[in-house]
């Protein structure tokens, strides 16, 4: 049996902020919210920014904040913003291959836990192991936990490239 996304370790997620007299402190955030990506895969959003965001204005806090509750995550930033998002993978025993998929993105990504298959449309495959990183430059892609027993996490962290529109995914 299949196990429940509900398995995968929660994302906790701290963020600092300035203050005008220049002191840092904590933002209170909510934990940041998943969906499903079938029946043994979770994608956790962490946080995003628009284009030419102000950290002393505090607009990429704003606009991390102002996210409509019942929108898609924001796991793919429009041209010139950035997303930063978890992925989780539970155990593959059928061996069940990723979906081939790519965003207009330059994307960041780092196995956290476990292994990784990244399959490119060209038919090239890596196994990416803990502690590596991908970078992926709007690269039609599939991502699979080739492990029949143990489960995988990686983070991945997107900026948008010249025309990418949020939220903004083709598939094969």
């Amino acid at each position: 049996m299949a196990p429940s996304t509900s398995s995968f370790p929660p994302t906790i997620l701290h963020v600092t902020k300035n203050s005008p007299s220049g002191t840092s402190s904590f933002e209170d955030v909510a934990s940041p919210p998943s969906q499903p990506l079938g029946p043994t895969a979770q994608l956790s959003y962490i946080y995003s920014a628009p284009p030419n965001f102000s950290i002393a204005e505090n607009t990429d806090l704003k606009y991390h904040q102002t996210a409509p509750p019942d929108a898609p995550i924001r796991g793919f930033p429009p041209a010139g913003g950035v997303s930063s998002v978890i992925l989780d993978f539970g155990p593959n025993p059928t061996g069940e291959p990723g979906f081939m998929h790519r965003t207009k993105t330059l994307d960041h990504v780092v196995v956290l836990d476990g292994e990784l298959e990244l399959t490119l449309d060209g038919g090239e495959t890596r196994l990416v192991k803990v502690g590596e990183v991908v970078v992926q430059r709007a690269a039609w892609h599939a991502w699979k936990n080739p492990s029949k027993t143990k489960g995988a996490r990686m983070m991945a962290i997107a900026i948008g490239d010249a025309g990418a529109v949020e939220g903004g995914m083709e598939m094969k």
